[in-house]
């Protein structure tokens, strides 16, 4: 049984959250370890709606080489405000990762889902202003 992680984030490109970092290194710590690296998913600048419900839908039916035992959904926004924002030509309630917004009842229809399949589903909210340099974290660039 295995659990999953995705992080989002909503750094400018080529930056990451500190605590986004954190998180994730936490998760693949020795003193947690509870998810393996191969199933962290990590969107650093940000996810729309429909990309998240594609790594949602794919643990979810199974698309995995592994059981699926918990899933962590981490929502790291730059403000307090972002995680409580409304969007103003619907009344529903939405996180704001920079330009990308999820719509908070689309993260519940989740939570109902693997309730049902009996899978572990965790949501954190979390916010961070500061930021570091991808270059800082030792990631490689990718040539184009």
């Amino acid at each position: 049984m295995t659990r999953f992680a995705i992080l989002c984030g909503c750094a400018p490109e080529g930056y990451r959250q500190k605590k986004l970092v954190g998180m994730h290194n936490f998760l693949v710590s020795e003193e947690d370890g509870s998810v393996p690296e191969k199933n962290i998913v990590v969107f650093p600048s940000g996810v729309n709606e429909l990309m998240l419900e594609f790594a949602l839908n794919n643990i979810l039916e199974g698309n995995t080489d592994d059981e699926v035992c918990g899933i962590l959904l981490y929502i790291c926004a730059v403000a307090m405000s972002d995680l409580e924002s409304k969007l103003s030509y619907v009344d529903c309630d939405v996180v704001r990762l920079g330009r990308d917004e999820i719509r908070k009842d689309v993260i519940e229809h989740y939570a109902k889902l693997f309730a049902e399949n009996e899978i572990d589903f965790q949501v954190m909210y979390d916010c961070d202003r500061e930021m570091v340099s991808e270059d800082v974290l030792g990631w490689e660039k990718v040539a184009n």
